[in-house]
C-alpha cells in the first residue's frame, strides 16, 4: 500500500536478496579476516571477490583501480579530503587548491574544513562557470606538478541533472581549467546519486577518485560504501592514522611505523564489515537476475520520470496558472542528461507556494513517500529557489535549521519536494502521486472559500470571485489532452500567511515560551468558558474528559505520563499505530490507578506510584527529538498491548526523578530564569481549541464529505487539553497569555496539524479529507488551536482546572482585533 518515491535517499532491498544473504550465513561460518584460521580465510576471500565484483560492475579492473571500503560515501570523501597530497599555502611551490562544483552534497562542500586546516584554499565553482573555463594555461605553466583536486557529482541529488563525464577528461588533460592556476589537477567524481541508476564505465571515464554508497543501488546493507582509487594517484596519498590491519610493523615504544603494501588495506582501518561486504555479492546477484544490469534500469527509472514530468508540468489551474514549479535543467528528454528526480514545488492559483511540509503531510495520507527541504544540496537550493546567502543566514537567525519543517519564512520557500524513482518502481507507482497531485489540487467542490481568523494575517484579500472546478479522478486521458484547455483545478485561498519566526535562539516551540507581550485587555462582552477539559495519560492514546482536574508542574496531572514504544523501544504514535485510540486509559485518582480498556480485552490496572525506587528498568527514549529518562511497566500491560495492537510493544513511564532535569525548558516573561518542565508532550504542557473555530471549520469539512461530522467528533480529532467557548471563531490566535481562575498561561504558538486529526477517534479509521479541507479553508496552513505553557507552582497543594471556568486573555501587541462592544472592561492584570 506504500507509494515510495524516495530512490535518491535510499533504494529498497528486495525480499531475495535478505533470503540469499541469511542462507549464505546459515550455510558457512565467517570469521574475522585479520585472523588465519579456515573460517577466517574463507572471509578474506569472498572479500577479494567482492572488490573484483564491483571493479566488473564498473567496467575497470584491479589494474586500473582499487576499492577502499568505507563506512559511506561521506566517509570516503573524508578520507580524500585528509590523504590527498596538498600543498599548503606559504611554502616555495605554487599551493594547491579545492575545487567544488556548487551543486554538491554537503559532504563534499564539508571536505573544505579540513583544506581549511591545512592551510589550502577551497573555491567554489558554480555550473556555468565551469562551461566557460576552456582556456589552456600557458605552456609554461603546465609543467606545474603542484596537484589540485576538482569535484563534481556525476548526477545532482538536487534536480536529477547529469553533468558530464567528459569533464573528467578534459579537467585532467588542461582542456578544461576550473581556475587558471598552474598545476596538475586530479578530478573527484561523486557517483552516491548517479550509480543508483546510471552505468558507470570506468574503462573510458577515469576519473581519480570516486565514493559510492552501496544502500542507495542495493538498500541492503547501510552503513557500507567505497572509495574507488585510480592506482595512478593512490601511491601519492598520505596517511598518519595507522588502525588495527594496516601496519605491516611498528613498534609501540618508538616512533616506528612501516605500512603494509596493498592501498587498500593501508587505509581500511580496523576491522571492515565483513559480513556486510559478503552481502555485496547477493546484491549484485540479485540486482543483475531482477533487471538485467544498470542499462535497463537507466531506461526503465528513465521513462516513469520522463511520464510524471511531462503529466505535471502540463497541469493547469482554470485561470492558467501552474499547479507545480518545476526546479530542472533540463526538459527530460534525454537519460544521459536527466536522472531519475523531479525536484518541485506546489503552486496556488494565484502562483504562492504552498509549503514543503503540508504537501509531506498531505502525501502521507495518501501514503506516498516523498522527501523534502534541501536535500543537504545547500548550492543547489539557492540556485534553484532563488536563495540568497542572505537569506540563508536571515532564515537561520528566524530559527531555521536544515532539516526542520520550517517551510516558508515570510512567504517565500526554504526548501522543496523531491520524487525519485529506482528499479523496483512501477507505473502505477508514478500515477498513484499523480492523482494525489490532482486529488489535492482538482477539487470536487464548485468552490473553495477560505475564512481566515478575526485578525487581519493576510498580507492579500481573499478574492471574492471564486473559480468553480471539475474534479479529475484519473490520468489515463491526462497525456492524450495536455494540447488542449487547462484542466479546472481546486480554488485554494489566495492569502499568503507571514511566518512569525521564534527567538533565534529556539530550536521550536518547545524550546522557550515567548517574550510576554504587552498587555491589551480583550475587551468585555460575551464571557469566554472552559466548556471541556480532556487529558491523555497514555500519549496518543484515547482521551480521559473529567469536569475538574488537578494542574501539576508539567500540566494536567498524568497527562501523557507514560507512551507505548515499539520492540526497539521507538515511540509509537497514531501515524503508525492509528488503533491507539481506540485504547481508553482512565486515572482514579482516590485508588491511585490508571485502569485501561479496549474492546474485546479485560480492563487491566496500572499503579499511579512511581516505581523508579523499586527494580524498575530505566531507559532512554525519544520525544519529538527531546531525550527522557523512562521505565518498563512490566511484562503483564505489555502483553496486554501487544495482544490487542497485535504486534509486540511496552508500556513505558516517564521517570519522576528526571522530570525536572532532562525534559525542561526555559521561560520568559512571567519569571525570569523559571524551568517549565515537560511531560510526554511533543511542544508544550496545554493544547487550548475554541469552539467557535471548531464550528467554522466544520462548515468547509462538511461540504467535502458524504456524511457531516458531529462537533464533538471534530473535536474530540484535534486532541486538546482545554476546549473553551469563545464568541469568536479564531480569536484565540491573538492572545498572548489567559488567565483560569487562579492559573495564569502564556500563550505560546499556534498548534501546526499533522495527518492524526484525520483519524476517527472513535474507529480508528483515516479520512484524507480533513487535513486538506483545513489547509484549503486555512490559506494553505494548517494551524488549528494555540499552545499554552504555565509557571510551576508555588504552592504544594495543586491548583484545579474545572469546566465552566472563565478565562480572561490578553491580547499581543499591536493586534488587530475588533473586539465587542462593551462598557465593561476586564484584564488578567
Amino acid at each position: 500500500g506504500i507509494t515510495y518515491l524516495d530512490h535518491a535517499a535510499s533504494a529498497l532491498f528486495p525480499e531475495s536478496l535478505l533470503k540469499a544473504f541469511t542462507d549464505d550465513l546459515r550455510k558457512n561460518v565467517y570469521g574475522n579476516p585479520h585472523s588465519q584460521n579456515i573460517s577466517s580465510k574463507l572471509t578474506y576471500d569472498t572479500i577479494e571477490h567482492v572488490r573484483y565484483r564491483i571493479l566488473q560492475h564498473f567496467h575497470t579492473t584491479a589494474e586500473d583501480y582499487t576499492i577502499i571500503f568505507t563506512s559511506g560515501c561521506t566517509a570516503a570523501l573524508k578520507l580524500i579530503a585528509e590523504s590527498f597530497p596538498w600543498i599548503p599555502e606559504g611554502t616555495k611551490q605554487p599551493s594547491s587548491r579545492f575545487c567544488y562544483l556548487t551543486d554538491s552534497h554537503t559532504s563534499v562542500v564539508g571536505m573544505r574544513g579540513i583544506t581549511a586546516s591545512m592551510n589550502v584554499l577551497s573555491v567554489p565553482i558554480k555550473p556555468k562557470e565551469i562551461l566557460l573555463a576552456k582556456s589552456r594555461l600557458p605552456a609554461e605553466e603546465q609543467n606545474c606538478t603542484t596537484p589540485h583536486l576538482f569535484s563534481y557529482p556525476a548526477q545532482s541529488n538536487f534536480s536529477g541533472t547529469k553533468y558530464p563525464l567528459s569533464w573528467i577528461q578534459d579537467i585532467k588533460s588542461g582542456k578544461l581549467c576550473p581556475i587558471k592556476i598552474p598545476g596538475k589537477w586530479f578530478v573527484l567524481l561523486d557517483a552516491a546519486s548517479y550509480v543508483s541508476s546510471s552505468p558507470l564505465d570506468l574503462g573510458v571515464h577515469q576519473a581519480d577518485f570516486i565514493p559510492i554508497s552501496f544502500y542507495k543501488i542495493f538498500g541492503f546493507p547501510t552503513g557500507l560504501g567505497a572509495l574507488l582509487v585510480n592506482n595512478r594517484i593512490a601511491p601519492l596519498l598520505r596517511k598518519t592514522y595507522f588502525g588495527g590491519g594496516t601496519a605491516a610493523a611498528y613498534l609501540a615504544g618508538e616512533d616506528f611505523y612501516f605500512p603494509r603494501k596493498s592501498v587498500a588495506e593501508r587505509f581500511e582501518d580496523g576491522t571492515v564489515s565483513f559480513l556486510d561486504i559478503i552481502a555485496l555479492k547477493h546484491g549484485f546477484d540479485v540486482l543483475e537476475k531482477l533487471t538485467g544490469g544498470m542499462e535497463k534500469i537507466k531506461q526503465h527509472t528513465f521513462a516513469l520520470a520522463h511520464y510524471t514530468y511531462t503529466v505535471l508540468s502540463n497541469l493547469k489551474y482554470a485561470n492558467g496558472a501552474p499547479v507545480v514549479r518545476i526546479y530542472s535543467d533540463t526538459d527530460f528528454s534525454n537519460p544521459d542528461v536527466q536522472g531519475p528526480i523531479i525536484n518541485f514545488n506546489v503552486l496556488d492559483e494565484n502562483g504562492e507556494v504552498l509549503g514543503f511540509s503540508q504537501v509531506d503531510s498531505m502525501a502521507s495520507l495518501h501514503n506516498i513517500h516523498v522527501r523534502t527541504g534541501c536535500f543537504c544540496n545547500t548550492g543547489a537550493c539557492q540556485m534553484h529557489l532563488g536563495i540568497s546567502n542572505e537569506d540563508i543566514q536571515r532564515n537561520l537567525q528566524a530559527g531555521h535549521v536544515c532539516g526542520d519543517n520550517i517551510d516558508l519564512i515570510d512567504g517565500r520557500p526554504t526548501g522543496s519536494v523531491r520524487i525519485s524513482f529506482g528499479y523496483m518502481s512501477s507505473f502505477e507507482d508514478a500515477q498513484n502521486f499523480l492523482n494525489f497531485i490532482i486529488a489535492t489540487r482538482l477539487s470536487k467542490l464548485d468552490s473553495e472559500i477560505p475564512f481566515q481568523s478575526v485578525t487581519k494575517l493576510t498580507t492579500e484579500s481573499v478574492p471574492d470571485d471564486h473559480l468553480s472546478f471539475r474534479n479529475a479522478d484519473k490520468l489515463s486521458p491526462i497525456l492524450q489532452n495536455l494540447d488542449r484547455e487547462p484542466r479546472n483545478n481546486p480554488s485554494e485561498t489566495g492569502t499568503t500567511e507571514s511566518w512569525q519566526p521564534p527567538e533565534p535562539e529556539a530550536e521550536s516551540i518547545r524550546a522557550a515560551v515567548s517574550e510576554t507581550a504587552v498587555p491589551t485587555c480583550r475587551k468585555g462582552g460575551k464571557p469566554i468558558t472552559v466548556t471541556k477539559i480532556y487529558l491523555y495519560p497514555i500519549k496518543s492514546c484515547s482521551a480521559f474528559e473529567v469536569t475538574e482536574w488537578p494542574v501539576g508542574n508539567q500540566g494536567l496531572l498524568y497527562d501523557r505520563n507514560w507512551m507505548v514504544v515499539n520492540q526497539n523501544g521507538v515511540c509509537m504514535t497514531q501515524k503508525q499505530e492509528p488503533r491507539l485510540c481506540l485504547v481508553n486509559p482512565s486515572i482514579d485518582l482516590k485508588q491511585k490507578i490508571m485502569v485501561i480498556q479496549a474492546e474485546g480485552m479485560d480492563p487491566i490496572c496500572v499503579s499511579l506510584e512511581d516505581n523508579t525506587e523499586k527494580e524498575a528498568v530505566i531507559c532512554e527514549s525519544k520525544v519529538c527529538s527531546h531525550r527522557v529518562k523512562t521505565y518498563d511497566c512490566g511484562e503483564r500491560i505489555a502483553g496486554w498491548l501487544s495482544t490487542f495492537l497485535g504486534h509486540s510493544c511496552r508500556l513505558i513511564r516517564q521517570s519522576s526523578d528526571m522530570k525536572s532535569k532532562s525534559h525542561q525548558k526555559n521561560t520568559k516573561g512571567l519569571s525570569s530564569a523559571t524551568n517549565i518542565s515537560l511531560s510526554l508532550v511533543n511542544e508544550a504542557q496545554y493544547l487550548l481549541i475554541n469552539v467557535a473555530s471548531i464550528l467554522q471549520l466544520k462548515e468547509h469539512v462538511s461540504a467535502r464529505l458524504k456524511e457531516p461530522l458531529e462537533i464533538e467528533e471534530l473535536i474530540r480529532r484535534f486532541r486538546a487539553n482545554i476546549v473553551i467557548s469563545a464568541p469568536e471563531s479564531f480569536e484565540e490566535e491573538e492572545w498572548a497569555e489567559i488567565s483560569i481562575g487562579a492559573l495564569r498561561f502564556q500563550v505560546v504558538g499556534p498548534c501546526s496539524r499533522c495527518q492524526i486529526i484525520c483519524i476517527d477517534q472513535q474507529s480508528g479509521e483515516r479520512n484524507k479529507e480533513i487535513l486538506q479541507s483545513l489547509s484549503a479553508a486555512r490559506g494553505r496552513k494548517t494551524n488549528f488551536g494555540i499552545y499554552l505553557m504555565n509557571q510551576p507552582l508555588r504552592s504544594s497543594f495543586p491548583d484545579i482546572l474545572s469546566v465552566g471556568s472563565q478565562v480572561l486573555p490578553v491580547l499581543k501587541e499591536n493586534s488587530e482585533i475588533q473586539p465587542p462592544t462593551s462598557s465593561e472592561e476586564k484584564c488578567s492584570g
